[in-house]
């Protein structure tokens, strides 16, 4: 039986990512403490609840009811043993119970986000995501409160990965099916999350596939077959937000607002407004070093691989949807680029700081980590301020 805790499983970098997540999960847990729930979440408690009661809900273009039932989890018996609608004061006093499930969401993005940068650029790429992430208010934030948002980025996030990481084992020559059923069963659960999230977070199936013909062009009917198996795993848990009626799902997809494509953000005031305003509240270091990683993406040739250029191809297709898909829930892609965001700034600038110059890419990087550090500890500091 081989050892568990050997050095390459367990050794620096991996106490250095587990600081740096319980951090995170301390920022989350003192929002969690000190921060009521909003009526936006009661209102997904309360849409859960209905579920629950098989009570008629009206339906909801841009999303299924799996946030509404993830956040009702917490106090699924209360709502049983009750069988009534619980008010606002007794969520309330519950809402660490309706918030947990998407802490754990944030909290096994940071882990994937860790994953894929370290297995990609290395050390030094990990500690940069995971940095990046960690002090993310926006991620915070998202990670402490019961919405679809942090779901919807777990999802995404998973997709992408998932199926290129899939793709690549196919270069085996094994059972397509057989061999690679856990891949394909956690496949099927990101599209869920995702596409149970939002329901236009299906366009990135696109790319996605497309990413795995792209690595494996001659076994493109294997990797057609896996994502379709994975996509089949999708519909059979989303049915679950259904009460296990393909009916009542189909129904609420042929409804859904898949696309809604606006170009009214498209102004010149509005839209660099609207980008810098979310972008420097939600994840201001992130900004930073995109802006600066792209710019050394174009100008440095040793960056374009792969790697690089999947989370970069995501992202601005992230950005493009937030700009144009404003009647489905367009806004939120903002959000859900930021992950690819950190993972493209993590695989630049690991270049950037293993080259023959180290020092201004190390210090703008981690001087940027630094300071957001700062500003979201300030940011939580004045929440228990204003709660004195």
């Amino acid at each position: 039986m081989k050892k568990f805790f050997t050095y390459e499983r367990f050794g620096p970098p991996q106490v250095i990512a587990i600081l740096l997540l319980a951090v995170f999960v301390g920022q989350c847990a003192y929002f969690i403490s000190h921060v009521p729930l909003s009526q936006v979440e009661t209102d997904y408690v309360l849409r859960g609840v209905a579920v629950l009661q098989n009570v008629p809900v009206a339906d909801d273009a841009v999303r299924s009811p799996m946030t509404g039932l993830i956040s009702v989890l917490g106090v699924s018996g209360a709502v049983l043993t009750h069988g009534k609608v619980l008010d606002p004061f007794y969520l309330d006093q519950h809402r660490w119970f309706i918030r947990t499930p998407f802490l754990i969401a944030g909290f096994l993005l940071g882990i994937s986000l860790w994953y894929v940068a370290r297995h990609l650029y290395g050390n030094h790429g990990g500690y940069i995501a995971l940095g990046l992430y960690a002090f993310s208010p926006g991620m915070i934030a998202r990670s402490s409160m019961a919405g679809p948002e942090i779901l919807g980025a777990w999802g995404a996030f998973g997709i992408v990965f998932t199926a290129i990481a899939t793709a690549h084992t196919l270069y085996a020559p094994r059972e397509v099916v057989l061999w690679n059923w856990k891949r394909i069963l956690l496949l099927g659960i990101a599209i869920t999350v995702a596409v149970g999230a939002q329901w236009s977070l299906a366009l990135l199936l696109i790319p996605a596939v497309l990413f795995m013909w792209w690595i494996v062009p001659r076994r493109r009917i294997a990797a057609s077959v896996i994502f379709l198996s994975a996509c089949v795993i999708a519909l059979l848990l989303l049915n679950v937000s259904y009460a296990a009626s393909f009916r009542a799902m189909f129904w609420a997809m042929r409804h859904a607002s898949w696309f809604g494509v606006s170009t009214e953000m498209f102004h010149a005031r509005t839209l660099p407004s609207l980008l810098g305003d979310f972008f420097f509240t939600a994840a201001p270091a992130a900004v930073i070093t995109f802006v600066v990683a792209v710019g050394t993406y174009i100008v440095w040739r040793r960056t374009h691989f792969f790697g690089n250029t999947a989370p970069l191809i995501i992202a601005l297709l992230a950005l493009i949807f937030g700009m144009t898909l404003t009647h489905a829930g367009g806004e939120l892609y903002f959000f859900y680029a930021i992950p690819f965001l950190i993972i493209f700034s993590a695989g630049v600038f690991t270049d950037l700081v293993q080259s023959k110059s180290p020092a201004i890419p190390a210090g703008i990087v981690y001087g940027a980590m630094l300071a957001q550090a700062v500003y979201s500890i300030a940011g939580l500091m004045r929440i228990f301020s204003r709660g004195m």
